[in-house]
């Protein structure tokens, strides 16, 4: 596979990309590619005259932004149809992290990089990190591997994603946090437990049967009352 430079004035994005990019990550990846430029090369296909890209169109308009001349590309003979299935299979082919192991790097890379200068660097907020850090009180033996109870043996984590949009995150996100202030601070994986408990607070105010609150290790403040929405004591 030959890379060659080509002018980014020689680029244009395709008309069927449905990969969309925060601000806040076209931030971090725009400070990235200034301080140490692309690693990976942009993906294009001859079309027209000029070169269309299949995949990198956000690294390419970055560039140009950076007022770069030419980008590093890889030109590859796809018909109509390939090109389709290679821009999806590129934004979305490339599995999903495993929590805890994802925990375990940020740990290791927290040693020596501050929190703040993490989340300069790498696609999460400030907040995603240090709720990944929390992970890591799921088992006091996790450097080993071990497991710290049959219970997480035999109910696997799941790992739960949502799209949502700025406000709508942050009207989640102060929920959640309202819940955890009735939680103990050594309560494990606080964030998960007090969305669960916000989604069985709306089932039990709607009347869904098998939704009652469960506080099966006793961690729940007895002065958090679900009247607010239903008149019920926890």
């Amino acid at each position: 596979m030959d890379v060659i430079n080509i002018k980014t004035s020689e680029l244009k994005p395709n008309e069927y990309n449905p990969n969309v990019v925060s601000e806040d990550i076209m931030a971090k990846l725009r400070a990235e590619i200034a301080r140490k430029g692309l690693c990976v090369p942009i993906v294009v296909r001859s079309r027209d005259n000029a070169y269309e890209i299949v995949d990198g169109e956000h690294r390419w308009r970055i560039c140009q932004e950076l007022g770069w001349g030419e980008v590093p590309c890889v030109i590859q003979d796809y018909d109509d149809n390939e090109a389709r299935i290679k821009t999806l299979q590129l934004n979305y082919m490339k599995g999903s992290v495993i929590p805890i192991k994802l925990a375990n790097l940020i740990h290791d890379l927290n040693r020596e990089i501050k929190i703040e200068e993490l989340e300069k660097m790498l696609p999460y907020e400030k907040i995603e990190i240090k709720d990944s850090l929390e992970l890591l009180k799921l088992s006091e033996n996790f450097e080993n591997g071990v497991k710290v109870n049959t219970e997480d043996e035999e109910e696997p984590r799941v790992v739960w994603t949502v799209v949502l949009r700025k406000e709508e995150a942050e009207t989640v996100d102060t929920a959640i946090e309202e819940i955890k202030k009735h939680l103990p601070q050594e309560v494990k994986n606080s964030k998960a437990l007090a969305l669960e408990m916000l989604c069985r607070y709306f089932l039990l105010d709607k009347g869904v049967k098998g939704y009652e609150m469960v506080d099966k290790e006793n961690i729940l403040d007895k002065n958090f009352m679900v009247s607010d929405i239903g008149g019920k004591d926890v």
